[in-house]
């Protein structure tokens, strides 16, 4: 049985792939000792060993290909997949010596922006034909708005659609980050109705003082400095995961910013209305804006997409992701 996950919302495509683990360790491996996960150097031999032996003590396995068409594919390795997908695609779901395959990849594999070739594109083509596939699109705000208010409520606690709104313009449009700051609120709000006061008192703006001090020192040329701070931070008990999402989120607003008065004459007084972002938001990343050139921001933050991606496939920690960026930063 294979299924095929992907999409530019990779945090519903990755719920979705929790969803399938816990139902298959719920309802088939208790143990999860067949739950098996590739997502480094996929190889024929890795693949051969995991897709064509069953279970240890079970007659299903769940295996998990990560990413495999965000690196070259050789032709032996298409090939192989090809005669796999192939062989295996006319079999019953049901049968119980069916493993399943989930293919996933946490971005938007394929467009016309970033189009496929040579022989990634021939897997994606069968990935494609896959009866389970569901491509993950980037959510309208209206949609987040219901999503907000779903997570509040799976919660135990309630939030209007203003509010929610008033949430969604303070943190912006980032799922990861909204999760974050969905159980801060929570945490702090002990079931009571979530109010404006009570946003505007745990959320800054979406965007933490030190993240914009973190910025700042980066366009000086002080990564060493921007490390510290990060650490530190880390030291402190934040999440690591947390704080790269911010970071993110940080120049995506600045690349965003400087594209729009630079490349797009937008006025600065039109820009929270034009960007959809909030007011105080703007006015403080236009200061660490004026740190950049448009392509040094272009530049940061096509790198900092590609260490978003490692740090959902690395076995690295996400500290040595970010100082591994920082220090090789020039």
């Amino acid at each position: 049985m294979f299924f095929f996950l992907y999409g530019e919302d990779s945090y519903s495509s990755n719920e979705k792939l929790k969803q399938i683990k816990e139902k298959f360790i719920r309802d088939i491996d208790v143990s999860g000792y067949n739950v098996v996960v590739l997502d480094e150097k996929i190889t024929i031999e890795k693949l051969s060993k995991e897709l064509c032996q069953s279970g240890f003590l079970s007659s299903k396995k769940l295996v998990v290909i990560k990413n495999l068409l965000a690196s070259k594919i050789t032709k032996d390795l298409a090939s192989f997949l090809i005669d796999f997908f192939d062989k295996n695609s006319s079999k019953d779901a049901n049968q119980d010596e069916d493993n399943i395959v989930v293919f996933y990849e946490s971005r938007l594999p394929h467009s016309s922006k970033n189009a496929l070739t040579g022989e990634n594109l021939k897997v994606f083509k069968k990935l494609d034909d896959f009866k389970y596939k569901q491509e993950f699109k980037k959510m309208t705000d209206a949609k987040i708005v219901v999503w907000i208010k779903s997570k509040f409520k799976e919660l135990g606690t309630d939030i209007s659609d203003k509010y929610a709104s008033e949430l969604l313009g303070r943190s912006g449009s980032d799922l990861y980050l909204l999760d974050t700051e969905i159980q801060k609120i929570v945490n702090y709000s002990k079931g009571k109705v979530v109010d404006e006061k009570l946003i505007k008192e745990l959320i800054l703006s979406g965007i933490d003082d030190n993240i914009f001090i973190i910025s700042e020192k980066i366009a000086k040329k002080d990564n060493k400095g921007a490390l510290r701070l990060i650490k530190n931070q880390i030291d402190s008990g934040e999440n690591a995961q947390y704080l790269l999402t911010m970071f993110i989120r940080q120049f995506r607003i600045l690349l965003q910013v400087k594209s729009a008065v630079e490349e797009e004459k937008i006025s600065i007084n039109n820009l929270p209305k034009y960007l959809s972002i909030h007011p105080f938001v703007v006015k403080k990343s236009l200061d660490s804006a004026r740190l950049y050139s448009l392509i040094e921001l272009k530049d940061i933050y096509k790198k900092l997409l590609k260490l978003d991606l490692a740090s959902k496939s690395s076995k690295l920690d996400i500290y040595t992701l970010i100082s591994m960026f920082l220090l090789n930063m020039k």
